[in-house]
């Protein structure tokens, strides 16, 4: 099984060369000399970043066709859990965290501009929510609460929600 490594911000550029960005995540599914069908596991530490970027990623995994089995190690907070969900399986390590968030923007302008953030945050959460709820099968308002709560899990606090799949106590390759 192929080991790709994704450790730092989540972005649509690359800006200061620590990002990990969409087109990132599909060359390395997708390189030259790999065979696209292949099981890939995927160590994932990330505070998050943008979260359209992430919610690519997400895609991009979702359509990969072999299985993706990704493993957090560290930390995956905010738009990094977005990204996490799209994997086939999604483990955590018994020390790392897992965090929901609201999303957040800046904002400059009149009061319409003001409306108008609100409205795309309140879209951005919306679909943040969907993501969540297809892994987890748990409520809207419980998961949108969360979310407004700022919620840090460990390991078994994320299993049981059933945000991952399972607790990689014993692995197998370098992670």
């Amino acid at each position: 099984m192929r080991e790709i490594f994704l450790n730092g911000y989540i972005d649509e550029d690359v800006w200061f060369g620590d990002e990990i960005t969409p087109g990132l995540l599909n060359e390395e599914l997708y390189c030259s000399g790999n065979d696209p069908h292949e099981d890939v596991r995927i160590i994932l530490n990330s505070y998050g970043g943008n979260c359209n970027a992430a919610t690519k990623m997400h895609d991009i995994l979702e359509r990969y066709p072999g299985k993706v089995h990704l493993v957090i190690s560290g930390t995956a907070a905010s738009a990094a859990t977005v990204l996490a969900l799209g994997a086939t399986r999604v483990e955590m390590t018994p020390g790392s965290l897992f965090m929901i968030h609201d999303p957040m923007l800046g904002a400059y302008g009149n009061e319409e501009d003001m409306a108008q953030a609100i409205r795309t945050l309140k879209s951005v959460k919306n679909s943040i929510v969907n993501i969540y709820q297809l892994r987890t099968k748990k409520d809207r308002k419980l998961l949108a609460d969360m979310m407004k709560q700022t919620t840090w899990m460990d390991a078994n606090e994320a299993c049981a929600f059933g945000f991952v799949d399972g607790i990689m106590t014993n692995p197998t390759t370098g992670i």
